[in-house]
């Protein structure tokens, strides 16, 4: 277990109100004890199956890990009391194993300094002198690939062959690649319905350099480029509306208002002409109801107590009964 914590360095950590094992886990940050319940097995499974729309976790390969799903229930239950909302975004459940990468121990790991030096920085590290990446997304599958290297040589082929095909195409994938930005970030977001006016406009920019980088990588001879761009989306419909939706520089909040572009629709617009030229308008109110009531010292006007309202004097209010205005001393 010290040698995951090592690995993972999760920013937050749940254990159970029974956990044996303290001395594990004591000053490390995020600790957050869990009532028994939320690690039982037939709790959890019922969690999983309930999320996954499932009868059974058979299919995810995760059936016989019962540590793993009693984790992974606590985990889900915590996710859903923080965020306060549903996960629909989680949608399946997968299992690491132990044969499938080399195990480093918490010493090894230390001593390698593969993303922590150590006095503690990020400084001259294994992962600073690799990463080369101009995306938050690449910098951490390259970190977690770091931590977590794989024995399967038909990974390890694929993966450098990758690499060798694309070595020549750095200069033009570059730039692309960095206007993309941290598309996994925002998506996270959207889907805790966190997500900001910005946050919609930074995905809009994101894909509109899909259509670039799928033209650059068409002539690059590799089969698993080849296959992941064949996977890669270029999303038109929604970059068409996120285009015709959202104004090029939204504010940071909905509630500071303006993030609707105009003519996407034309109630908006309407409303937003009436606001607009809510003075106009008040002026000429102010004349018609005049001529309508005959009362030549009518006011039409705005506040912050009443709102708008209609003015008329106390003696021409008696006057005339059935005027419908706010009569003032």
């Amino acid at each position: 277990m010290a040698a995951e914590l090592q690995r993972t360095n999760p920013a937050e950590l749940l254990y159970a109100e029974d956990f044996a094992e303290m001395s594990l886990i004591e000053g490390r940050r995020g600790l957050r004890r869990r009532p028994l319940w939320e690690f039982e097995i037939d709790t959890a499974r019922q969690q999983l199956n309930l999320q996954f729309g499932t009868r059974d976790l058979v299919g995810f390969g995760v059936e016989n890990a019962p540590r793993g799903l009693c984790a992974a229930g606590c985990l889900l239950q915590y996710a859903k009391d923080t965020q306060r909302t549903t996960l629909p975004h989680i949608r399946s459940i997968t299992m690491e194993r132990e044969q499938d990468s080399i195990i480093m121990d918490a010493a090894t790991r230390r001593n390698l300094e593969i993303t922590q030096n150590l006095a503690g920085g990020a400084e001259n590290t294994l992962a600073s002198v690799l990463d080369c990446t101009v995306t938050p997304m690449g910098s951490r599958m390259l970190k977690r690939w770091l931590h977590m290297p794989v024995r399967d040589t038909r990974v390890l082929l694929e993966r450098q062959q990758t690499i060798g095909a694309l070595q020549d195409f750095t200069a033009g994938l570059q730039p692309v690649l960095r206007q993309v930005g941290d598309l996994e970030r925002i998506l996270a977001r959207l889907a805790l319905r966190t997500a900001r006016p910005r946050d919609l406009a930074r995905m809009r920019h994101a894909f509109q350099q899909l259509p670039e980088l799928r033209a650059q990588l068409e002539t690059v001879d590799s089969a698993p480029v080849q296959a992941l761009r064949e996977k890669m989306g270029e999303f038109a419909e929604l970059r068409d509306l996120l285009e015709r939706a959202i104004i090029d520089t939204p504010p940071v909040l909905v509630r500071d208002g303006g993030v609707i572009a105009s003519g996407y629709n034309e109630e908006l617009d309407e409303w937003r002409a009436l606001a607009d030229g809510a003075t106009d308008y008040l002026e000429r109110l102010e004349v018609r109801e005049r001529e309508r009531t005959g009362l030549d010292t009518l006011k039409v006007g705005f506040n912050a107590v009443h709102g708008y309202y209609i003015q008329i004097s106390l003696g021409k209010a008696i006057w005339h009964p059935s005027t419908t205005c706010v009569a003032r001393r």
